[in-house]
């Protein structure tokens, strides 16, 4: 019952405006080998930067190659409204999963406090 409820769950979210301004910036960024190169190789930095700061380490030349490249992806807009979607996209299933963790009385934020 649960599998089947994540499947319409996730059925609607292919229907949200989210994902189809998601899908659609993807193919065009895909259609351009340059730049999907280039957001490749921002997302594997991204998780390079974002693991080191979380062990407390410096994200040292990656961290300042991650900021040139997300400079420089500022200024293809393919590229720029890929980034702005993919947040969107990020921010609504964040939330989705939010909603269900909050529904089944587990509230991952009480070990921040």
């Amino acid at each position: 019952m649960i599998d089947e409820l994540a499947r319409e769950l996730a059925a609607q979210i292919r229907q949200s405006r989210e994902y189809e301004a998601y899908a659609a910036a993807r193919e065009r960024v895909l259609a351009d080998e340059q730049t999907a190169a280039l957001l490749k190789r921002f997302h594997r930095l991204q998780m390079t930067v974002q693991a080191r700061q979380l062990s407390g380490a410096d994200p040292g030349a990656e961290g300042e190659e991650l900021k040139k490249l997300a400079e420089l992806l500022q200024f293809s807009p393919d590229a720029a409204d890929f980034l702005l979607a993919e947040y969107a996209l990020n921010k609504l299933l964040t939330d989705t999963y939010d909603t269900i963790a909050r529904g089944v009385g587990v509230d991952f934020t009480e070990w921040e406090k």
